[in-house]
């Protein structure tokens, strides 16, 4: 079963490895990577944004393979297929049942999100197959108890802060589950706990030493902009499908909505049978084991899949709500893909009738409407490679092209044609007084646009050219002496 769920997902997964060409982000992994070892730790503790775990794993995956694209987005891509696999194992030690565990692959194989960020060179596909392996070697150690059962949770969880810093939130759900639904037992989770924060400390001191020392650090996340008020329910939809139909997602997201409601109310009704049953056998029976186990697996279960795939999400949304820096960012909070995905199958796999599965076999069928629906949707990346071309091919086009920043001079120089000159420019009066071509981003400039102050240089635009997505617009201009 793991081996078919990672097979699953990767059908959906391997065809996009280049559905469009690398971005900045990615080129500045893959240029990390490519630096001798010490070096590269140098960059990635100068960046701030993420720990080096990744990095690294791609920095030994080039050095097999290559730089090309196809090569260095297969290994976040295995990383996204190897989640099924992991999914299989969470819903095991849930004990889900074999209905809600395939319904929880399907869902995690129809989410738009997971199969955008599967392929982007980025920590985000290892975020979310730790976060899943995390959550179950947590649940198994709370079966088991040995000591192989700790090493490993504590194993995988100091990987999993090694490479995004929302890891913590993955473990910090632990915790809570661990203190108020395991109370004695959870004394291990917290104890694992500890082990990571430890083995966390020297990059913690080696990043916030470096920030220390400079003006700006926070300035790689000060685009982040305050999400609205609906945010957290277009991240429940991007985490178990959609299907292109405004009213067709609005529908599944509220029949996913009473799912989880009535799941919560058969949670509580079942917890407080369960409690009444401890307090008459105490009664009757005064006796140690008469109150050995105050908490069932499946409750704890229950609860640490809801804490780590909403409750969180939801903390991080109010934060970002309330304080004056926002810190949400879908694409952060990808390790709550599994959490959800399985909360959500066992959710609708519970609805009655329970005897004819027909509420699983509507989330099979809207899996299979959202997983058709992906090659559909729109990209969120510009086509580096078709802007180069299309300055190229465009008539009389010089070879000299010019851009304002590394953002995108980057995917430009990869991506360049042959002859063509691609180089970084500090500001606008930098720009050579000849016949070339300026790319940039409009919102790069606070107010207006740049033929203004070009006009002021002496220079005309002759030729315009732009490439727009759902998150970027890059527009290209051929620029010429006035006369």
């Amino acid at each position: 079963m793991p081996a078919i769920a990672a097979l699953v997902l990767g059908i959906v997964r391997l065809p996009e490895l280049t559905r469009s060409p690398l971005w900045y982000d990615e080129l500045f992994s893959v240029g990390v990577a490519g630096l001798p070892f010490a070096d590269a730790l140098r960059r990635i503790i100068a960046d701030h944004t993420n720990p080096p775990l990744f990095y690294l794993l791609l920095k030994a995956w080039m050095a097999v393979g290559g730089e090309s694209d196809q090569w260095v987005r297969l290994l976040p891509c295995l990383f996204s297929m190897m989640l099924g696999a992991a999914l299989v194992w969470l819903a095991r030690e849930a004990r889900s049942g074999v209905i809600a565990g395939m319904l929880a692959v399907a869902l995690a194989t129809a989410s738009p999100l997971s199969v955008d960020l599967a392929n982007e060179v980025r920590a985000y596909s290892l975020l979310a197959l730790l976060a899943c392996l995390s959550l179950a070697a947590t649940l198994r150690d709370h079966t088991l108890r040995t000591r192989d059962t700790f090493a490993l949770m504590t194993l995988i969880n100091v990987a999993l802060v090694h490479t995004h810093y929302f890891g913590w939130l993955t473990i910090a759900a632990e915790c809570v589950v661990g203190t108020v639904w395991w109370r004695a037992d959870g004394r291990r989770v917290l104890q694992s706990a500890g082990f990571t924060g430890l083995a966390f400390v020297p990059w913690a001191t080696a990043v916030a030493t470096h920030a220390l020392g400079n003006p700006a650090p926070l300035r790689n996340v000060s685009w982040i902009t305050p999400p609205d008020a609906a945010a957290p329910l277009w991240l429940l939809r991007d985490l178990t499908g959609r299907s292109g139909n405004t009213a067709a997602d609005l529908a599944w997201l509220a029949f996913v909505s009473v799912a989880l409601i009535a799941l919560a109310f058969a949670s509580w009704r079942h917890g407080a049978q369960e409690s009444a049953s401890r307090n008459a056998a105490v009664s009757k029976v005064d006796t140690p084991t008469a109150n050995a186990n105050s908490s069932s697996p499946v409750q704890g279960s229950l609860a640490l899949l809801v804490i780590a795939g909403l409750s969180v999400p939801l903390a991080v949304w109010a934060v970002s709500v309330l304080s004056g820096h926002s810190i949400w960012v879908q694409r952060y909070l990808l390790g709550a893909a599994a959490p959800v995905a399985l909360l959500t199958a066992i959710a609708i796999a519970a609805l009655p009738p329970r005897r004819w599965h027909v509420a699983a076999i509507v989330g099979l069928a809207w899996t299979a409407v959202a997983c058709g629906a992906l090659p559909r949707r729109a990209p969120t990346k510009v086509d580096w490679r078709r802007l180069a071309r299309r300055i190229d091919v465009s008539v009389g086009s010089p070879r000299e092209v010019f851009a304002l920043e590394a953002f995108t001079a980057a995917p430009l120089q990869r991506y360049a044609r042959p002859g063509m000159r691609v180089r970084i420019v500090p500001s606008l009066d930098s720009l050579p007084r000849g016949d070339a071509w300026l790319v940039y981003r409009p919102e790069s400039f606070a107010a207006g646009s740049p033929a203004d102050a070009l006009r002021e240089l002496g220079l005309t635009t002759v030729a315009a050219l732009s490439m727009a997505t759902l998150g970027q617009k890059i527009v290209a201009v051929r620029i010429k002496p006035a006369r």
